[in-house]
């Protein structure tokens, strides 16, 4: 079965920006109004089949979802191959600004790190294919529809990988918040890989050891970490803050 999103915000987003990764769309009768409307007539515009079903029970969906009365099914999702990234960086004429994530596991956070991403102008993504969480509904869902805007690269090993863009002149700092140095301390303008670490464990061992430099992000009260996403999140707004704010 193709993969499925859902919600009204993704769908207009992979309409808008991806609609050849489109295969169907379904949706519930009684919400054919509104932002629902306007995706049934831009999808036959773009020449997309629609179904419109008065029992609206598409499978594939988990049950907690809010669907808002609209589902789309993916063809497979294309994961951009490395070079991709590059180009992104090179037909913006900027320095490449990657995001690496050492096994995320929860889609919810993949979601967020990825909106984060688009929103601060990253030029691509990097995800290990084991242990890590994949593109999914949900994750689409979450990032509302940030995925159809972004090259996504999935790695069999990310430690090499890494050495491969050190080698292409890119630097790798990680976030670690035992790091002697904080986000604020370092000059980020520079042609830049960022590696986020698991919910629950941060950095490999292994990943860390690639990386050219760690920096922490400095709290103030009285908790001693941040959430994988947050702390992304923060890294790379404040990699465009030094580059283009100051």
């Amino acid at each position: 079965m193709a993969k499925a999103i859902w919600g009204i915000n993704p769908i207009l987003e992979y309409l808008r920006h991806a609609p050849e990764k489109i295969e169907e769309i379904v949706i519930s009768k009684k919400e054919l109004r509104g932002k629902v409307h306007q995706i049934v007539e831009k999808a036959k515009k773009l020449g997309l089949p629609v179904r419109i079903k008065k029992d609206f029970a598409p499978p594939g969906i988990p049950p907690e979802a809010n669907t808002q009365g609209v589902v789309a099914y993916l063809k497979e999702f294309d994961y951009a191959e490395l070079e991709e990234l590059f180009r992104r960086a090179k037909e913006r004429g900027e320095k490449p600004l990657f995001l690496a994530l050492d096994e995320i596991t929860d889609p919810q956070n993949l979601g967020s790190l990825i909106r984060s991403a688009v929103a601060a102008g990253a030029h691509g993504i990097i995800i290990p294919k084991h242990r890590a969480a994949g593109i999914t509904g949900t994750v689409v869902k979450v990032s509302a529809g940030a995925v159809s805007h972004i090259p996504i690269h999935q790695t069999k090993n990310l430690g090499r990988l890494l050495e491969d863009l050190k080698e292409r002149d890119l630097w790798i700092a990680g976030l670690d918040a035992r790091a002697g140095s904080t986000i604020y301390q370092l000059d980020l303008d520079l042609p830049l890989t960022w590696v986020v670490g698991s919910e629950g464990k941060g950095l490999r061992p292994s990943i860390r050891e690639k990386c050219d430099f760690l920096a922490a992000i400095p709290m103030r009260g009285p908790l001693d970490s941040l959430n994988a996403a947050i702390a992304g999140a923060i890294a790379l707004f404040e990699t465009i803050r030094q580059r283009y704010y100051r």
